[in-house]
C-alpha cells in the first residue's frame, strides 16, 4: 500500500522513534502532522519535512479539542507513539507521581486520542491505527512494575480494539520494541546520562531507524493484511532481564 498523500498522524515526534518514523514516512510522500511537546526541536523538524506540527503535552485536559480545531478529525493513520517510563525504583521505594505520570500519558492519553479519531476514521471508510506498546507489555521485571503495567494496558486495548472493528477495513496494529537506544532512558534516569548509558553498555540495542523501518512495514502491506504486532528485541537481549553483553 503505497503511503504517499495519506494524512498521519504522529505523537511523540520530536526525538527518538517518533523522529525517526516522521524522517521514514516523509521519504514514503506522506502528509505528516507531528505532535510533540517541545516546539524548539518540533519545528525545525517540521520544516525539514514540510510537515504540520503542533506542540502540546498529550495529556493536556485541552489536546483533544486543540487537535480538532487546527487539524479537524480526519486521519488515514494514526501512530499512538507517545510514551515514556520513570524510575526504575521497586514498588516501596517509587514515587506515585511518576506511576501518575505514566499511566497518563502511556494509557489514558492514547486512549483519549484513539476514541477521539475512531469514529471519524471509520466513517470515511477505514484507516490504520498503530500502537508503539513495549516487551514490557509482554514480560515483567523488577523496577519497571508501573511501566509494565501501563504497556499491559496498552496491549490489552490494541487487542481488544482489533476484535472489536475486525471486518471494517481498520487496521489495527502495533510493534513491541525491547532496548532502543534513545533518550527514553535519560528520561527514564531523570537526565542521568551515565545512569543512560549503562543500560546499553557492551551491547548492540536497536535503533530509531530500525523501529521506523519496521513501522513502514506494517504500513505499507496490502489492506487485506494486517500484522497484528511485531515484537523485536536486539540479538543479544532475549528478554527483558536476559541481555548477553561482549558478545555478537
Amino acid at each position: 500500500m503505497s503511503l504517499k498523500n495519506k494524512k498521519i498522524l504522529l505523537t511523540g515526534a520530536s526525538s527518538g522513534i517518533g523522529e525517526a518514523t516522521a524522517r521514514a514516512l516523509f521519504e514514503r510522500g506522506a502528509e505528516l502532522f507531528l505532535i510533540a511537546r517541545r516546539e524548539d526541536r518540533l519545528s525545525k523538524l517540521a520544516q525539514s519535512l514540510s510537515a504540520h506540527y503542533l506542540a502540546i503535552d498529550v495529556t493536556d485536559k485541552n489536546f483533544i479539542s486543540t487537535l480538532k480545531a487546527k487539524w479537524g478529525e480526519n486521519f488515514d493513520v494514526l501512530i499512538n507513539n507517545a510514551g515514556l517510563a520513570l524510575g526504575r525504583d521497586p514498588v516501596e521505594k517509587s514515587d506515585p507521581q511518576d506511576w501518575q505520570k505514566m499511566m497518563s500519558v502511556n494509557v489514558e492519553a492514547v486512549f483519549n486520542l484513539t476514541h477521539a479519531l475512531l469514529n471519524p476514521m471509520l466513517n470515511q471508510g477505514g484507516g490504520d491505527i498503530l500502537n508503539i506498546c513495549s516487551i514490557a507489555g509482554h514480560l515483567t521485571y523488577p523496577g519497571g512494575a508501573v511501566y509494565c503495567a501501563s504497556k499491559h494496558a496498552l496491549w490489552a486495548f490494541t487487542k481488544v480494539l482489533r476484535e472489536e472493528t475486525c471486518g471494517r477495513n481498520l487496521r489495527v496494529m502495533q510493534i513491541s520494541p525491547g532496548m532502543v537506544e534513545s533518550e527514553f532512558s535519560v528520561v527514564r534516569f531523570k537526565g542521568d546520562q551515565a545512569a543512560a548509558d549503562a543500560v546499553y553498555q557492551n551491547m548492540q540495542p536497536l535503533t530509531p531507524e530500525d523501529i521506523a523501518r519496521q513501522i513502514v512495514f506494517m504500513l505499507e502491506q496490502p489492506r487485506h493484511v494486517c500484522i497484528d504486532e511485531m515484537t523485536t528485541m536486539p540479538t543479544q537481549q532475549g528478554s527483558p532481564t536476559t541481555v548477553r553483553r561482549g558478545q555478537t
